[in-house]
């Protein structure tokens, strides 16, 4: 697991586009490693390329332009990482620098994968993501700051609480991204008191144990 994510202050890429899928965000042709990083420089390859040149940037693809290619959280539209449920699309993003995606919806799967990579998926009204991002454009310098305990996601320097954005979380996954935790770290901490239940459990139904329910007797 990454790091721990409390808070983050980053550059913000604006790419308020629906259906951003994983083959846009890492193509099936930049899936030929066999390690789970090194996956930055395949991230939206397919846009930051230019066609038959290698690895020459694009300079109109906006991940290509100062200060966004040093941006380490992404704004996006709905249904974020649909398509194949294939992880490197959350490796690209994670070894590129991107600690956090907000979105007004992800993909399930994406979302887990997100996870269990220590990238923050953030989901947002559509009318707060089209404030957000007309925002960064007009100033994409200023970092955008976010607080994953309190739900809450700003401009930096900004005193005008209008430019304070809530987001949503799961709180379990928001658990895991605070405490570096994975879901099999959890579970140890939660080990004696699961063993205790059972426990308490078999005491007041010893058939339990053998986990075969007895016949009721016939009347």
């Amino acid at each position: 697991m990454p790091p721990a994510l409390t808070r983050l202050k980053a550059i913000a890429l604006p790419l308020l586009r629906d259906n951003i899928d994983t083959d846009e965000l890492i193509p099936v042709s930049e899936n030929t490693r066999v390690s789970m990083s090194g996956w930055g420089d395949g991230l939206f390859a397919s846009k930051r390329y230019l066609d038959g040149v290698g690895r020459t940037l694009d300079p109109s693809f906006i991940l290509n332009q100062a200060p966004f290619d040093q941006a380490g959280i992404l704004i996006a539209g709905d249904n974020f990482g649909c398509g194949s449920s294939r992880e490197s699309a959350v490796w690209a993003l994670r070894d590129y620098g991107f600690r956090a995606v907000v979105a007004t919806t992800f993909n399930e799967t994406f979302q887990r994968n997100c996870i269990v990579n220590g990238v923050a998926p953030l989901a947002m009204s559509r009318e707060d993501i089209e404030s957000l991002a007309a925002d960064v454009m007009r100033d994409p310098w200023r970092e955008v700051c976010l607080d994953l305990n309190s739900g809450m996601l700003f401009r930096d320097g900004t005193a005008d609480p209008g430019q304070a954005f809530a987001f949503r979380l799961d709180p379990f996954y928001c658990t895991l991204l605070t405490t570096g935790q994975t879901e099999d770290d959890l579970l140890e901490t939660l080990r004696d008191a699961i063993d205790r239940r059972r426990d308490s459990l078999v005491s007041a139904a010893p058939w339990l144990r053998s986990g075969v329910l007895r016949k009721a007797e016939p009347e």
